[in-house]
């Protein structure tokens, strides 16, 4: 007992350990906007004149607008401290996040506002958190578990984020953004605690641009880029469809999707926590298995979620493969590419991902008029549960040319 006691504290215990303090500061606010997924049902009562598509594309403006700001990110990492750029993006997150709060009516393009300056908040520091742990961490171990760990506080947030955008939302939806109060005390920790960041390799002028460009669009992170752009498009389709389904089966209020956002954050949370182990025990199947979970929690929900026990058990399910997808998204690039321009591989690979995210409710709505020639929340949750079977295809197909390959390259060597 004693001897699992220790390897269990063990496991939590890493080099620059400091590092990770700021970051987990910010981590919670990086990608907090899918928390208020819980309240598009009322959102769509609240504008009934407003097309339902219209409605979701509230949710997934801040991915579409935080693509310019990701490359951005990425390109001042070369000119600008990383702490600097960091500090910008709070300020930014606040400012947008407080329109519908201060506002007592607002219109919906006033919600496009506030979705336009949070993703460009979330645009500038995810790559930040990210790269300073990648920059930090050269053992590929040490580096799954700071980003598990990172992606942890990230996950935990989102939880806590949800349940008060759930409960905050009875009273008025308007109200559901005063959580973004919560970005004053970040601000400040970051501000105190966060180190400066050195600055990166320059992409853009000198002998090595050609090379440092090579090297970010190198043939496995251009399939990475292409991959994780697919299976974000389709995990949106949760966060914009979960709440819609609730309301279309009569199964509860913003506080009961609330608490399903919430357990789907916590069950992430854990798997954060654990990606380290995970990773290593699973190895090349982890990313496979993740997007199994993904696909096997929404059919569940699609198919058979006419009560909340089944919801929560999809949710499950689904949170499980979030964890390992959204964590494993950093990780792998990280392995691909050279430390010296990972901040602009992490920023080209977060713009895909932003990408997918924004074209989720057209691509998924339109696919199921295609199919079915109507839309409903299930059936969008049923193409994206579909889609994720897909991937598991093309990446066990992935992994396994890529371990022939290795044995080839072996053989050729002893040769």
């Amino acid at each position: 007992m004693r001897e699992t006691f220790r390897r269990f504290f063990a496991y939590f215990r890493i080099e620059h350990a400091l590092v990770l303090v700021p970051v987990f500061g910010f981590a919670v606010y990086d990608s907090v906007f899918s928390a208020f997924s819980s309240i598009l049902g009322v959102l769509g009562d609240a504008y009934p004149d407003v097309p339902r598509t219209m409605v979701q594309m509230v949710l997934s403006v801040p991915p579409l607008v935080s693509i310019p700001g990701t490359l951005l990110s990425g390109f001042l990492s070369s000119y600008v401290r990383k702490k600097r750029i960091a500090e910008f993006a709070l300020a930014v997150l606040f400012v947008g996040g407080m329109i519908p709060a201060v506002l007592p009516e607002p219109s919906i393009y006033a919600l496009f506002a506030c979705s336009a300056c949070v993703g460009l908040g979330q645009g500038l520091l995810h790559p930040m958190a990210n790269a300073f742990i990648c920059q930090t961490w050269d053992d590929d171990g040490e580096r799954s578990r700071a980003l598990g760990f990172k992606q942890a506080f990230n996950f935990i947030g989102e939880a806590l984020v949800a349940l008060l955008v759930g409960f905050l939302a009875l009273s008025h939806w308007g109200n559901a953004f005063l959580v973004y109060l919560g970005v004053i005390p970040v601000f400040v920790v970051a501000h105190t605690a966060l180190p400066e960041g050195g600055l990166d390799k320059r992409l853009v002028g000198g002998k090595g641009r050609a090379a440092g460009l090579g090297e970010v669009f190198k043939p496995r992170a251009v399939y990475l880029f292409a991959l994780f752009f697919f299976a974000m498009m389709f995990l949106f389709g949760f966060h914009t469809n979960i709440a819609m389904l609730v309301q279309e089966r009569g199964l509860g209020t913003t506080a009961d999707v609330s608490v399903v956002a919430s357990s789907v954050s916590v069950v992430s949370f854990l798997v954060g926590i654990a990606y380290g182990k995970v990773s290593k025990t699973f190895g090349p199947s982890t990313l496979c298995i993740g997007f199994g979970c993904l696909s096997a929690g929404m059919l569940a929900v699609a198919a058979f979620g006419y009560s909340f026990p089944v919801i929560m058990a999809g949710g499950v399910l689904f949170g499980i493969g979030s964890g390992i997808q959204q964590i494993s998204t950093i990780y792998y690039i990280s392995k691909t590419v050279d430390k010296n321009v990972v901040t602009m591989a992490i920023s080209v690979l977060v713009s895909f991902v932003s990408l997918g995210a924004t074209l989720s409710p057209l691509v998924i709505n339109g696919l199921q008029v295609l199919v079915w020639g109507a839309e409903s929340a299930a059936g969008s949750l049923a193409v994206a549960g579909c889609g994720f079977a897909a991937l598991v295809a093309v990446e066990a197909m992935s992994s396994r040319c890529k371990r022939e390959a290795g044995r080839q390259g072996k053989g050729a060597g002893r040769g």
